[in-house]
């Protein structure tokens, strides 16, 4: 990265990253408030993966087999446990500064690091397969399908790479503006392509095998008089649902997009750096004031806006059974009615933010926070 971009990166961390502070107008993070709880919520299992990756957005977030959990540390641990006890199957020490994973697929576990280096694990063992160098800095989980590990990196790039031994297969580039935020969006898998988003603010499907374009459009352009104002990152609202693709960036769009063909459906104006998740009728969307939104998944129409939590440095939102749940700056989970957005429970998983939408596998959720503590959660569904 150019030093350039270097330093822009570390402005935008305190700008931007620094909810659960005061921000620049002198605005505290939102106090909690006191709710009557309508939910029965039950933690199953808690435990720790390495050691603390506090502050430096990092993007190590759990992936799942459907059976185990996999999850690692920025010391370099990997570890996988089960997903009803959380019982350790292996762990593995690395050696390497991991910042993003791990994923899983083909019964490959991969990972990336802040060196530029991309990391193979066999998911039953823990052992390492290969490793391969990628010449930039991982922020964002891989994604793995048709043994084709996808991978975005901070220099603009989407690359793909054997999981069998790692070879180079493909790259998508894109140019990367001046000013970027701190973390990428992770690629998604859906059949045989990926769809990915960029820091310029475009978003693309393409080939798995090849990287071929399939479809590619700027979901935002950039607006403004200072670089700060042109930011359009989409550096981490990407979601696939059915035959649909939803993203939502910095100063631009939510949007939702036909996969096959990349017509849009629908857009509303809206700012995230956190994220979204989907259910099977809305669209739920962090704003970049950590306030969650609803937007209805068919048209994009607005639903209900839930501010309680505002500047709390939330993460995106994940659906779960009959609610939708995010976790903040100081480790607490809240689950939130998807029909009108009040709180229906709130549990403290850690002591530290929790770094990512949690994890939902099948009746369970699984969140991580910046400390290592890893949980697992259920509730008794409707």
């Amino acid at each position: 990265m150019k030093g350039r971009q270097i330093l822009a990166a570390a402005v935008l961390i305190a700008v931007t990253a620094g909810c659960g502070r005061d921000n620049d107008s002198g605005e505290a993070p939102a106090e909690l408030v006191s709710f009557d709880e309508r939910l029965e919520v039950r933690r199953l299992w808690s435990t720790r993966v390495g050691g603390s990756g506090e502050r430096l957005r990092l993007g190590l977030s759990p992936a799942t087999d459907g059976a185990r959990i996999f999850a690692a540390s920025h010391g370099g641990d990997v570890a996988a446990f089960d997903l009803e006890n959380g019982r350790r199957s292996w762990s593995s020490q690395t050696n390497l500064p991991l910042s993003a994973g791990p994923a899983y697929g083909a019964g490959v576990v991969a990972l990336g690091t802040t060196d530029g280096d991309l990391i193979a694990l066999e998911a039953d063992t823990g052992s390492e397969l290969w490793r391969q160098a990628v010449g930039a800095e991982v922020l964002a989980p891989p994604a793995i399908g048709a043994e084709v590990v996808a991978l975005r990196t901070v220099d603009g790039r989407l690359r793909g790479y054997s999981s069998l031994d790692g070879r180079e297969l493909w790259t998508v580039v894109q140019t990367v503006p001046a000013l970027t935020m701190r973390g990428n969006t992770a690629p998604y898998v859906a059949g045989s392509s990926v769809v990915a988003g960029f820091d310029n603010g475009r978003l693309g499907a393409y080939q798995l095998s090849s990287g071929d374009v399939l479809w590619e459009f700027a979901v935002a352009a950039p607006s403004g008089r200072t670089e700060l104002d042109r930011l359009v990152d989409i550096s981490a609202g990407l979601q696939v649902a059915g035959n649909d693709v939803f993203a939502v960036g910095y100063h631009g769009r939510a949007i939702g997009v036909a996969l096959e063909n990349g017509v849009v459906l629908w857009q509303q104006e809206l700012s995230s750096y956190a994220g979204l998740g989907v259910d099977v009728s809305s669209v739920y969307v962090t704003d970049e004031f950590s306030e969650l939104v609803a937007l209805e998944r068919d048209s994009g129409t607005p639903r209900w806006r839930q501010d309680a939590l505002r500047l709390r440095d939330v993460t995106a939102p994940a659906a779960f059974g009959n609610t939708i749940v995010v976790g903040d700056f100081e480790g607490f989970l809240h689950w939130v009615d998807p029909g009108d957005g009040s709180f229906l429970a709130r549990e403290r998983a850690a002591s530290n933010r929790i770094t990512s939408a949690p994890l939902v596998v099948g009746r369970n959720m699984i969140v991580q926070s910046e400390d290592g503590t890893v949980a697992a959660y259920t509730v008794e569904l409707e």
